[in-house]
């Protein structure tokens, strides 16, 4: 039975814990809290490769988002993803600081867009996958009749500086105009299709990025131009000047003059060349598996040729042969484009990248127009010459920890112009506080739930590229007595391993236990201690990380220690005769009301894995979308109070019971965000404003009645102004409807 309602909901990321501070956050891109990994949680190779990036990367469990990350056309893509997208950062309190959108393979390589985009050279037909998420903020604005040749606003061929998707860029600067544009930098980690990578090709590359990343490897940049000057025209002209950029900042770099004799005519690459930091070049078919060379981790090699992002013709050499001979990362078109120079990369990304911009921002930089058909290819993050710095917290605490406590950053860099320029404290991937170089952090511990709470600390410096790095540790709270714990055994296999996962909890009146995989939902109870038996085909192959998380009949939480289990990619499991129904299972959500939310639909059955999934009542407050075990959830900006939604599972035509999830809608505007509200009546008009504590409504409205009669206002800035002409003399009542119950009604008087 359903016991728990909170009176007001609280929320830390997914429904743990609650807290609400002013921020600054640090600008720079480039770590594992700046990216969101992009997991399919029905395709056994995205999960795969997804919770083995995630690992390898370090992201907050907060940063992993599973949904499919394809769609079949830009306006299904807008409907969904990008929508699902938008609503998770924000609900998850993740939106000021998210730069990368990482995907992951089992996705196709590009989204359909026909008719949106204007080229009188070559129909644009298609979109990227990796550019559809760097359109994200501006995708009402493309089509129909968008140019091909408009502007990407981070591009830039002067000094590198930090993306960062929470600014408006414009000509190459962050900007306030009307007119600037926000984005996100988007990556594909590989594709796994016919003439993409293996995903054994893949992990390699994950590994080399990390291993590589503030290095500074030794090595040399290679140009080379070729005879070919439909591919290597558009940019050898910009590669002395690129050379030279190089060699001033004390780099290696060469060009290769394959028109005077300077490369090997088979191969038409460095041949010979042992040290390769990236390759440049433009040419149909390089030999780049049969090349005498090395690619050194770190490098970005590209060859500018028409279907090197297409893997669906057999013509011309793939943009993947790179990465599996070493490369990091490579650009290339999803179909035919034409030869514009700002179609491709620029001769300076390498000299941006050499400046220490992680991969995915010297990518975005050096493209002039917007990356319509280019496939950012690679891991995004990789950051070889960036001088990351060193960060410590001394004081932090080794164990549990009560009431108030202050944490105290140090950090230094070896960057020859730079120093530390600040801190930001993120707990359970949220931003907590940020402090200058000197600053110390006051933490109370009661604001978030009783248990292990992931802490970390992110110290960067204070020169353009706002190097980054971070210092790990874990938050024990204990003030309230409340625990959690989850058992599983064994802790590793594989994906027809059948897990036996025990949770429980203590403290008070349990209202739920949760099992959790970065914030998915794969089993709940409402009893205080329960089993699950899971398979790994579920959960997902690749180092994973499993919590329980509690929640009390007084809306209060506890996180367990998480539980690190290794589940192989091998032997997918087989249907077993039908032995038992499957199980569905409810659990709670805190929505943002307005912003999309995508709801999980956890079942599991022990005789086979493979479910299907019918939503028997959908929520009252909303409109749902989606299939298999995911619904988007997209509330009105008025929805409030409770929800809910019921569902369940079939597998092998044996339906499992009715579960429900049940759904609490924060306002769009809380009661907190409301300062002020003045109502007069002068010569018959009622006027007055609504005067809210900051910005972040702007172009929303508030709903004000007089005498009963509502009528919506807008907000502009931190203000919405009314007048109603026309009053009848006599006494009125002005009310403040929406957002209700925040202020008292105020009673004028019209002469």
């Amino acid at each position: 039975m359903y016991r728990f309602r909170p009176s007001r909901p609280v929320r830390l990321s997914l429904v743990i814990g609650v807290v609400s501070f002013a921020v600054s956050i640090a600008d720079a891109g480039g770590g594992g809290e700046n990216a969101v990994v992009i997991v399919d949680p029905q395709v056994p190779e995205s999960l795969y490769v997804g919770h083995y990036y995630a690992t390898a990367r370090d992201l907050p469990a907060e940063n992993v988002l599973y949904m499919p990350a394809g769609a079949a056309n830009f306006t299904s893509f807008l409907d969904f993803q990008r929508d699902a997208l938008l609503g998770m950062l924000a609900n998850r309190d993740i939106d000021d600081h998210v730069d990368f959108i990482v995907i992951t393979p089992g996705t196709n390589y590009y989204v359909s867009a026909p008719n949106l985009v204007v080229d009188g050279c070559a129909a644009v037909t298609r979109f990227s996958a990796s550019s559809v998420y760097v359109f994200s903020y501006i995708a009402e604005t493309i089509g129909p009749n968008t140019p091909v040749t408009r502007r990407n606003h981070y591009f830039s061929t002067s000094s590198a500086i930090a993306f960062d998707s929470n600014v408006g860029w414009r000509l190459g600067k962050p900007s306030h105009s009307p007119d600037a544009e926000r984005y996100f930098v988007g990556g594909m980690l590989g594709y796994s299709g016919e003439r993409g990578n293996t995903i054994d090709e893949i992990l390699d590359l994950i590994d080399r990025s990390v291993a590589v990343d503030g290095t500074r490897p030794e090595g040399t940049f290679y140009y080379v131009k070729t005879s070919d000057n439909a591919r290597s025209g558009p940019r050898h002209g910009f590669y002395p000047s690129a050379v030279q950029a190089l060699l001033d900042l004390g780099a290696q770099a060469e060009m290769l003059d394959c028109t005077q004799g300077g490369c090997n005519p088979r191969t038409v690459l460095p041949d010979g060349r042992h040290d390769i930091l990236g390759v440049m070049t433009g040419w149909a078919s390089p030999d780049i598996d049969g090349a005498d060379m090395t690619i050194l981790p770190g490098a970005m090699c590209d060859h500018l040729t028409s279907y090197a992002g297409h893997f669906g013709t057999g013509s011309q050499v793939k943009m993947s042969r790179w990465i599996a001979n070493g490369a990091n990362g490579s650009y290339g078109t999803v179909q035919e484009p034409c030869n514009y120079p700002g179609k491709f990369p620029h001769a300076r990304f390498h000299v941006q990248y050499f400046e220490g911009l992680a991969l995915g921002e010297a990518g975005l930089r050096s493209l002039s127009f917007l990356p319509w058909q280019v496939l950012a290819y690679g891991d995004p993050l990789t950051q070889p010459f960036a001088y990351l710095p060193q960060v410590r917290v001394p004081d932090a605490p080794s164990g549990e920890v009560s009431g108030v406590i202050t944490l105290t950053p140090e950090g230094e860099t070896e960057h020859p112009h730079g120093r530390i320029g600040g801190f930001d404290l993120i707990i359970n991937g949220v931003t907590i506080q940020s402090v200058g170089r000197k600053g110390v952090f006051h933490l109370d511990t009661a604001a978030f739930p009783d248990g292990y709470n992931d802490m970390r600390v992110i110290g960067y410096d204070n020169t353009d590229v706002k190097a980054q790095n971070r210092w790990t540790g874990t938050l024990i709270a204990n003030n309230r007595s409340r625990s959690a714990e989850v058992l599983v055994d064994p802790l590793t296999g594989d994906r027809a391993t059948l897990f036996d996962i025990d949770v429980s909890a203590a403290g008070e009146t349990v209202a739920e236990i949760r099992l959790v995989l970065n914030g998915r939902v794969l089993a709940s109870t409402d009893s205080e201690s329960d089993s699950f038996k899971i398979y790994g085909e579920t959960i997902g192959a690749g180092p994973v990380s499993l919590q329980a998380q509690a929640v009390f009949d007084d809306g209060h939480l506890a996180l367990s220690q998480p539980v690190y289990v290794d589940i192989a990619f091998d032997n997918p499991p087989e249907p077993l005769p039908d032995t038992e129904p499957p199980v569905a299972f409810g659990y709670t959500r805190v929505v943002s009301a307005g912003k999309p939310m995508l709801l999980e639909l956890p079942g599991t059955d022990v005789d086979d894995p493979n479910l299907s999934y019918t939503v028997v009542d959908a929520p009252q407050q909303g409109e749902i979308s989606g299939s298999g075990p995911l619904r988007l959830l997209k509330s009105g900006l008025r929805a409030m109070g409770a929800d809910e939604m019921t569902f369940k599972v079939t597998s092998q035509g044996v339906e499992s019971n009715l579960a429900t999830i049940h759904l609490f809608y924060e306002m769009s505007i809380p009661c907190d965000d409301i300062k002020k509200f003045k109502a007069r009546c002068k010569r018959g008009k009622i006027k007055g404003n609504v005067v809210l504590t900051n910005t972040s409504h702007h172009e929303e409205t508030v709903t004000v009645s007089v005498d009963g009669a509502p009528f919506d206002v807008p907000i502009d800035e931190k203000k919405a102004k009314f007048k109603f002409p026309d009053q009848q003399p006599g006494q009125h009542t002005v009310a403040l409807e929406f957002p209700p119950n925040c202020v008292e009604p105020k009673s004028v008087r019209c002469e």
